[in-house]
């Protein structure tokens, strides 16, 4: 497997766990104390309850009122949770689906595998999937947009922030659809001419109704059937394609729009009867 350009997703070959060691435990009827967990895996004794109440790990077995003991199981899904915050770069909420979706006794290397399927999934259907994030100010800066601009993007959904060791990042596809609205505000859209960062959210909610409907052709029984290899080359033209029929499609319908409308204006100037148009010049030979 080649290394992925993806900062957030390393290659596999690159893991260092002590995850095998820690595995070796399992044999032997050990059990420990919250302080000897943090001491041996590294993981703060706050940062462990954290994961506790979060429903990451399990509670632990309690010997007396106030004493928890911690078995080798919780050491290994207490790895597996570093390993895929330090080393893949996921969210809590990204964790707890990949743990709840494994299973309770999936090792690291059944879900590093199956986040790297997921990966080729992704950069099918994106290939900036692979770029690494890009920090907020340096958003701002590439799509010459205010902060409040950016907050609102995201509020109506066309941005979406990651957080990556408490600092707040956007994936390279989120950093192009900001240089556009960038460049549509550069080109005098803005809000005293009445186009507003929240009227971008029809886009949104009307592109939300399509894609729903193209996951569902995606998950047919005639594409599982085919090989992995396959439905990838399959999804990424069919995404690539449809990519630019939506761009056609739109100019098309926008240009009847328009007309509908001016047609519209120019029958309630003339009520009486169509209104007379200007024709049209002939160039001639000469």
């Amino acid at each position: 497997m080649t290394k992925s350009a993806n900062p957030r997703r390393p290659s596999l070959r690159s893991s260092h766990t002590p995850i095998g060691a820690i595995q070796a435990m399992e044999k032997q009827p050990v059990e420990l104390t919250i302080s000897e967990v943090a001491e041996r895996s590294g993981v703060p004794i706050a940062t462990i309850k954290f994961y506790i109440r979060e429903g990451l790990l399990p509670r632990p077995r309690t010997a007396g009122r106030t004493v928890g003991r911690y078995d080798a199981a919780f050491m290994v899904r207490l790895e597996v949770i570093r390993e895929l915050r330090n080393r893949w770069r996921l969210s809590l909420r990204e964790i707890a689906e990949l743990l709840t979706e494994a299973g309770p006794l999936a090792t690291l290397n059944e879900i590093e595998l199956k986040l790297a399927a997921r990966d080729r999934l992704d950069e099918a259907i994106d290939p900036t999937n692979a770029e690494p994030p890009i920090s907020e100010l340096r958003l701002q800066e590439r799509a010459g947009l205010p902060v409040a601009d950016l907050h609102d993007l995201t509020r109506y959904g066309l941005l979406t922030p990651i957080k990556v060791d408490g600092a707040t990042v956007f994936a390279e596809r989120d950093a192009r659809i900001a240089e556009v609205v960038g460049a549509l505000r550069s080109s005098g859209y803005n809000d005293h001419l009445g186009f507003a960062i929240g009227d971008l959210q029809r886009y949104v909610e009307a592109l939300r109704v399509l894609v729903v409907r193209e996951v569902e052709q995606f998950d047919s029984p005639a594409l599982r059937g085919l090989g992995r290899d396959e439905m990838l080359r399959l999804i990424g033209q069919g995404v690539a394609q449809v990519d630019v029929l939506l761009g056609l499609l739109h100019k098309k319908l926008l240009l009847a729009a328009v007309h509908d409308r001016l047609d519209a204006a120019a029958s309630r100037r003339h009520p009486e009867g169509k209104p007379v148009r200007a024709p049209r010049l002939r160039k001639t030979a000469t």
